[in-house]
């Protein structure tokens, strides 16, 4: 592997999808005549599946589930993108990879997934 793509997979980091639709709109909605098919059919997905509008408390609520409950990034981002209803999708989701999670954790976790949705 070429150093600058070593590099590159260095800087790598999980976005929700709020953060993907916000940069993806303030660059590429300007322009919506020259986007190829690709780009379009994105700005369609993330207009349709995005469930959580503002990117920055998308982030905020990352944070907080990885400095909270020790969950990797990748799994808060999916959380975040997922927006579980209840506390057993969330813990269909976590269990494997989180056996020590206790039910107080799946609740509290939910409560903040909700502050999301308002």
């Amino acid at each position: 592997m070429p150093e600058s793509n070593q590099e590159a997979a260095k800087i790598k980091k999980p976005l929700t999808l709020a953060e993907v639709k916000t940069l993806v709109f303030d660059k590429w909605t300007k322009s919506m005549d020259k986007l190829n098919l690709d780009q379009k059919r994105l700005i369609v997905y993330l207009s349709k599946f995005t469930k959580v509008e503002d990117a920055q408390k998308a982030r905020e609520v990352v944070n907080e589930l990885i400095n909270k409950y020790n969950l990797s990034e990748e799994h808060a981002v999916m959380l975040v993108n997922i927006l579980p209803e209840k506390e057993d999708e969330i813990k269909a989701y976590l269990y494997k990879d989180y056996p020590l999670l206790t039910q107080a954790d799946y609740k509290e976790m939910l409560n903040l997934l909700r502050a999301l949705k308002e």
